[in-house]
C-alpha cells in the first residue's frame, strides 16, 4: 500500500471513528448506558460493526472514550493565564466556578451524572472508565487553572490535586444532585453557591496577593 493510500485510511479511519463518537454520545445521553446498543449506534453512525469493536473493543471502552472526549471539551481549549502582579484571585476563582457549574447544570452534563450515580454501580467497565477516565478529567482541568494563579503567587498552594478536589465539591455542593433530581436550579441560586464556595475555597487556600474575595 502506498503512502498516499495509507493516509487515506488513517483518515477515514479517524473520521468514521469521530462518528461513533458522536453517535454514541448522542445516545448515551439519550437512552442511557444500558438501554444503547452497539447496533444502534452503528446504524446512527454508519460504518460496520466490526470496524466499531476493532476500534474500540467493548461498549464501556466505547464510553470512556466519550468521558474522556467530553473531559477535553469541558474547560476552553485556550485560557488567558492570570495576570501577573496583583491579581484578585477571588474573581478568578469566581469565573472559573461560574464556567464550572453552568456546564455541570446543562442537560447534557446531567444525563451523564445520572449514568455515573445510577449505571455505573451496575457494570465494572462503565465504573473503571468513570472513575479513571471522567472524575481524573475533570479534577486535572481544574488543577491546572489553579496551578495558573497559585504561579503568578495569587494562592498558596503546595497540592493541586487535593485544591481541585477541594475546589470541585465546593462549587458543585448539593446543587448537581438536585439538579440530576429534577430540581430547577435558578441563576440566583447558583451565584450564590459559585460565591459561598469561592469564599470557603479561600479560608483553605489564603491569598499571597491581592483581593481575598
Amino acid at each position: 500500500m502506498s503512502a498516499t493510500a495509507r493516509n487515506t485510511r488513517a483518515l477515514q479511519l479517524a473520521a468514521r471513528r469521530e462518528q461513533f463518537l458522536a453517535a454514541a454520545e448522542r445516545m448515551f445521553l439519550k437512552e442511557g448506558f444500558a438501554k444503547t446498543s452497539v447496533n444502534a449506534i452503528v446504524r446512527e453512525a454508519g460504518g460496520s460493526l466490526a470496524t466499531l469493536y476493532a476500534e474500540f473493543g467493548t461498549k464501556e471502552a466505547l464510553f470512556e472514550s466519550v468521558l474522556s472526549q467530553r473531559a477535553a471539551r469541558f474547560f476552553p481549549e485556550t485560557r488567558p493565564r492570570p495576570p501577573t502582579g496583583a491579581c484578585d484571585a477571588g474573581a478568578e476563582l469566581r469565573r472559573l466556578a461560574t464556567h464550572m457549574l453552568k456546564r455541570m447544570l446543562t442537560e447534557d452534563a446531567l444525563a451523564v451524572y445520572r449514568i455515573c450515580v445510577y449505571e455505573a454501580p451496575h457494570f465494572p467497565g462503565l465504573r473503571k472508565a468513570v472513575l479513571e477516565v471522567g472524575i481524573p478529567g475533570l479534577l486535572q482541568g481544574t488543577a491546572r487553572h489553579l496551578i495558573d494563579l497559585a504561579a503568578v503567587h495569587a494562592l498558596r498552594i503546595d497540592d493541586a490535586d487535593l485544591a481541585a478536589s477541594q475546589f470541585v465539591a465546593l462549587v458543585q455542593g448539593q446543587l448537581v444532585l438536585m439538579a440530576a433530581c429534577g430540581e430547577h436550579i435558578d441563576a440566583r441560586t447558583r451565584d450564590r453557591q459559585i460565591v459561598n464556595a469561592v469564599h470557603a475555597f479561600l479560608r483553605l487556600y489564603p491569598v499571597c496577593g491581592g483581593k481575598r474575595d
